[in-house]
């Protein structure tokens, strides 16, 4: 294939996928009903959930649809503290404040980086880091996930999802799922083998609780 005949492809597909992207800027999106998130379980195996308000400066800042914070604590006295911050269609279904972006912004200092798998058969995986802030040193996991997907390790490849939603199932909301628990001396081990199952129970019971969208204005 001549290089004239790549180029005059690759500008068809350019002009294809711009003029998608500006009919799907041109149609009103879903309404979302988030509420439905709040029925994410308080209680996950032997672990049981305490809610935790966000100050409303903060909530100011998300500009989510809908925020859950909650600490999960385990008989033995583990913490987990898990974060969903919801955005509908209508939101553009992307958090506009992400973990890279988030933590050193509160003082916290990101130490290391790295992509773990959570779940191996449906290739679940999450960004991992190690943050430490006033000696207060936490294991963070982090994934976006959608009404179609889950296990989106960044923002872009996020967007890159919603287009394709909007284009095939007319909605693209999305979440940023995150979970941290604390770090006991150095055992970045141990504080992993508190986080893996609370992700893949976080994860599962999202799936049961997703909001529902629909057409504005429909009953």
């Amino acid at each position: 294939m001549s290089q004239r005949i790549e180029a005059a492809l690759l500008l068809i597909v350019l002009l294809a996928t711009g003029i998608a992207a500006w009919w799907l800027t041109q149609r009103s999106g879903p309404e979302s009903d988030a509420a439905s998130l709040r029925a994410l379980p308080l209680v996950v195996a032997d672990w049981r959930a305490i809610d935790i308000p966000i100050e409303q400066d903060v909530a100011d800042m998300l500009r989510a649809d809908l925020n859950v914070q909650r600490a999960y604590v385990h008989p033995q006295g583990y913490v987990v503290y898990v974060y969903v911050g919801y955005y509908g269609t209508t939101r553009g279904g992307t958090p506009e404040h992400t973990p890279e972006m988030c933590y050193p912004a509160q003082g916290w200092a990101i130490l290391a980086r790295d992509s773990v798998e959570i779940a191996g058969t449906s290739g679940l995986a999450a960004r991992e880091f190690v943050v430490e802030k006033e000696g207060d040193l936490r294991l963070v996991h982090f994934w976006y996930r959608t009404a179609q997907a889950t296990g989106i390790q960044s923002t872009a490849a996020l967007r890159w999802t919603h287009f394709w939603a909007r284009l095939s199932a007319g909605r693209g909301d999305g979440a940023l799922v995150r979970l941290d628990t604390p770090i006991e001396g150095d055992d970045v081990d141990g504080a992993r083998l508190k986080l893996l199952p609370m992700d893949r129970a976080i994860e599962s019971a999202l799936t049961d609780v997703w909001p529902m969208e629909q057409a504005a204005g429909a009953s």
